[in-house]
C-alpha cells in the first residue's frame, strides 16, 4: 500500500514543496502592500491635464466678450451679467445649477458652460475679472471692456 508521501515521490515532488510555506506568503504580502503603498501617490501624477476645462473657460470669456461689445449697456453683478443689445433686448448670463446659461428675454436658455461649481465676476475698470470653478480647479480671464 503506497501512502501518500511516496505518491508525492512517484509524482517527482517532495514532501516539502508541495504547498507554499509561511514564511513565503508572507513576504509576497509584504512586498505586494509596499508596491501598493508607493503607487497609490503616484496614480495622481498620472492624471493629464483637464485641456477641455481650460478650453470651455476660454469659450465663454469669448461669448461674454462679444456680449459686451454687441450691447448698448451692461450690467455686472457677483455672479451674473446682463445685457440691453441694439435690438431693446434683455440678455442674462447666469449660473444655474451647475451649468451657466444664457437668457433672452427671460424666456428659454441656452447653456454656455456645465459642470461648474461657481462663477464671480468683479468689475475692475477697465475690465471684468471672471472666475470659474470647474472640478475643484479656479480659472480665471480677464474681459476686456470697450465701452
Amino acid at each position: 500500500m503506497k501512502t501518500r508521501s511516496s505518491v508525492c515521490m512517484i509524482k517527482g515532488n517532495s514532501p516539502k514543496e508541495t504547498a507554499f510555506t509561511l514564511s513565503e506568503v508572507l513576504i509576497s504580502l509584504m512586498a505586494t502592500m509596499i508596491l501598493l503603498t508607493i503607487s497609490v501617490p503616484l496614480f495622481s501624477l498620472l492624471k493629464g491635464y483637464d485641456y477641455y476645462s481650460d478650453l470651455s473657460v476660454d469659450q465663454l470669456k469669448a461669448v461674454i466678450q462679444w456680449e459686451i461689445n454687441q450691447s448698448r449697456t451692461f450690467n455686472v453683478s457677483d455672479h451674473f451679467i446682463s445685457f440691453v443689445d441694439k435690438q431693446d433686448r434683455h440678455i442674462v448670463l447666469e449660473q444655474y445649477g451647475t451649468i451657466f446659461r444664457r437668457t433672452v428675454d427671460g424666456s428659454g436658455h441656452e447653456t454656455l458652460i456645465q459642470n461648474i461649481e461657481s462663477i464671480s465676476f468683479i468689475h475692475e475698470s477697465p475690465s471684468i475679472l471672471m472666475e470659474v470653478n470647474i472640478h475643484d480647479r479656479l480659472y480665471t480671464r480677464k474681459i476686456h471692456l470697450t465701452q
